[in-house]
């Protein structure tokens, strides 16, 4: 069902979901059942295996799948979800009902996800995140690819018509995304197969086609990136060497060969390390990153694809590293923590990853884009400068007790004009820059090995993580925690916000009449 079937006056009513949608649920617990019996019990389904108590499980397994995609498909019946004047409701529950809600005021993005196998149906989940906490966003899977990004542009558009509902003919609005939303004259004038090429490259990068071009990943980049990352090829080497050892052993030791029970110590490893080496594939393949005037748009992925919006006035923390082996060919990874938008440990394909593998001038445009002044001459220099420069060499706060040697060569700590920067690492060097005016608060922390020294810890905390800094005097920690005691204090006001430092390169702006991108 096309979302402008049900729009009353531009307003999506209320309607549920894909018709798929319990299909694609209901597997998750079949597939969990299995994946759970098969690695606690692998040995022993192995060694006790028959066709009769393979047709049996067989029989049982096919009833699970039936039961969960009955109960999957009363749950979306009872599931809908409506784009209103209020904003977007998602309502749910199976026994109870549940109402979960993003006010429209509140709405910071919509990231839209196309999990592998939902892809191959043509389906897509749309999240809407809201402003709040690590887990305030609305999911709503799955849907039809194309309605995915209609529905997306219907969110932002009462988003917008919230944050400037006394727009003038003056204020910029959201533009359409896609190709072939101009002017009707402009769009005839346009050739077939210019038409068909627009049409090409959308479908390619999921709609991400439009605005100023920030930073674009090339796949020979990315792998020769993941080639040169000393942390994926130690993980891989570890994996080698255990599974050589786990063969090595039984074939040694053990009296028939190969055993059943090696096979089961292998499959952590078996199953791990091509895992890792996926996703650090994943997070980078097909990246683009474009500006609008919603932020930074990103898309990336090679089976599960996804779409992110960053607003830069969301930003609280921007991470830098670049490891050893990619300091030849100047390569950095940049990192974004987003207010509203959690991250799970470990996660790499997220929307917090703005920049897996980029050049100097991408990280540049990159970081103009999101990161507000640091309050010196050349923001960007001097950005580098603390990425690239050894921490024992730059002019700052760090750990001067000699039995705190090792931080004392890797950690440093310096305080900008606008921001706060932590400086780590020697194989991988790695910046942590902080606004100064989005800290929330400083926290300082004392055992018995730091009061023996005379040193403490900084924990310096900012909506949706926080930054530790381990080992510095009290010198230098009282110096510290004063002064931005001030900036948590007085920078973080809410109805400050306006007075907030913004990034160097300002949204573009677009003709008022426009839709949502």
């Amino acid at each position: 069902m096309n979302p402008a079937d049900t729009q009353i006056d531009g307003i999506v009513a209320p309607r549920r979901t894909h018709p798929l949608t319990p299909l694609l649920t209901g597997w998750r617990v079949l597939a969990g059942i299995v994946a759970v019996v098969s690695i606690q019990n692998i040995a022993q389904l192995v060694e006790e295996f028959s066709v009769r108590r393979a047709l049996i499980a067989l029989a049982v397994l096919v009833g699970v799948l039936v039961l969960s995609i009955l109960v999957s498909a009363l749950s979306w019946w009872r599931t809908t979800y409506e784009v209103d004047e209020d904003g977007v409701t998602l309502r749910s529950g199976l026994l109870t009902l549940t109402r979960r809600s993003a006010p429209r005021d509140r709405i910071d993005s919509v990231s839209i996800e196309r999990p592998l196998v939902p892809r191959i149906l043509g389906l897509a989940k749309v999240r809407v995140e809201v402003a709040g906490g690590s887990d305030s966003h609305l999911d709503i899977a799955y849907v039809a690819s194309g309605d995915a990004e209609t529905l997306r542009r219907e969110i932002l558009r009462a988003a917008q018509q919230a944050q400037a509902p006394e727009a003038g003919p003056d204020s910029a609005e959201l533009h359409s995304a896609g190709p072939g939303t101009g002017a009707p004259e402009e769009a005839a004038a346009r050739s077939p197969r210019s038409l068909d090429v627009d049409a090409v490259r959308s479908f390619a990068y999921d709609g991400v086609t439009d605005g100023e071009e920030i930073a674009t990943v090339p796949t020979s980049r990315l792998l020769h990136s993941l080639l040169r990352d000393l942390g994926l090829l130690i993980g891989l080497a570890v994996t080698i060497v255990w599974a050589v050892a786990v063969i090595g052993a039984d074939l040694l030791f053990g009296d028939e060969g190969l055993s059943v029970g090696a096979l089961a110590g292998l499959l952590p490893a078996l199953l791990l390390a091509p895992q890792m080496l996926f996703r650090r594939v994943e997070s980078g393949w097909g990246f683009v990153a474009r500006l609008t005037e919603r932020g930074l748009r990103m898309r990336r992925g090679l089976l599960n694809t996804r779409t992110d919006a960053i607003a830069p006035g969301r930003i609280q923390k921007i991470a830098l590293s670049q490891t050893l082996l990619w300091r030849g060919p100047d390569w950095v990874a940049a990192r974004a923590t987003v207010a509203g938008i959690g991250e799970e440990i470990g996660e790499t394909n997220s929307a917090g990853s703005v920049l897996p593998v980029g050049t100097r001038e991408e990280l540049g445009r990159t970081l103009d884009c999101l990161m507000t002044p640091l309050g010196t001459d050349d923001d960007l220099a001097a950005a580098r400068a603390l990425l690239t420069s050894p921490a024992r060499s730059l002019a700052g706060h760090r750990a001067v007790h000699p039995l705190l040697w090792i931080k004392r060569r890797t950690q440093a700590v310096v305080l900008l004009p606008h921001a706060i920067a932590v400086r780590r690492g020697i194989i991988t060097h790695s910046l942590e820059i902080i606004p100064r005016e989005r800290i929330q608060g400083v926290f300082v922390t004392q055992g018995l090995l730091g009061r023996a020294l005379g040193a403490a810890d900084l924990s310096i905390a900012v909506a949706g993580a926080s930054v530790l800094v381990e080992g510095l005097p009290l010198a230098s920690i009282e110096a510290l925690a004063s002064e931005l005691a001030v900036d948590a204090a007085c920078g973080r006001r809410y109805g400050e916000q306006e007075t907030w430092l913004r990034p160097r390169r300002g949204l573009p702006q677009e003709p008022a009449g426009a839709v949502a991108a």
